[in-house]
């Protein structure tokens, strides 16, 4: 998901990482099959919206999301 653009959005597809953090990003409704879209960055954090909802990933965190961004015609 770092490598998103600010106002970007994509579906994530994978979590990888241990299960602390796997289990703090779907706890933040960062599941398979969401949108999620970029807000904004600051320094290494990225913040993110999802379900309605904003977040404030860090940076490690955040490269844990596997997006999909779909093209646009």
């Amino acid at each position: 998901m770092v490598y998103l653009r600010v106002g970007e959005e994509g579906i994530v597809l994978d979590i990888v990482g241990g299960r602390g953090a796997v289990s703090k990003l779907l706890a933040l409704g960062i599941v398979p099959g969401k949108r999620v879209k970029v807000m904004g960055r600051r320094g290494g954090a990225v913040l993110i919206s999802v379900n309605g909802s904003k977040f404030v990933l860090g940076r490690g965190l955040a490269m844990k999301v596997i997006v999909h961004v779909e093209q646009k015609d």
